[in-house]
């Protein structure tokens, strides 16, 4: 009984250790994830933007040109944002600048 007792105790740790690695590649998994999501929502306003470009060249209307712009300034800013690490979506619902992990 002393035995089952010893080996119990030594499985214990050895899944409180790998729960404890588990938990920490969980937080890592979960800061790449809102990282890819800043990136893909860079990339689809330039996507916007490069589609309204293509209508403008079509329509030759200059206030769709300037709509193209805008929406190209903010994909690029999103963009930055994304590099530097900053959240600024998330600073909008929380009050604050948040830097992302």
């Amino acid at each position: 009984m002393a035995r089952y007792q010893a080996e119990k105790e030594g499985i214990k740790k050895k899944a409180e250790k790998f729960e404890a690695s588990s938990s920490e590649w969980n937080r890592r998994s979960d800061g790449a994830m809102h990282q890819h999501h800043q990136w893909a929502l860079a990339t689809t306003a330039e996507q916007i933007a490069i589609s309204l470009a293509a209508i403008t060249l079509l329509t030759r209307k200059k206030w769709l040109m300037i709509g193209a712009y805008g929406v190209a300034a903010v994909g690029i800013a999103l963009g930055v944002f994304a590099w530097l690490h900053v959240d600024p979506i998330g600073a909008l619902t929380r009050g604050a600048l948040a830097v992302a992990h």
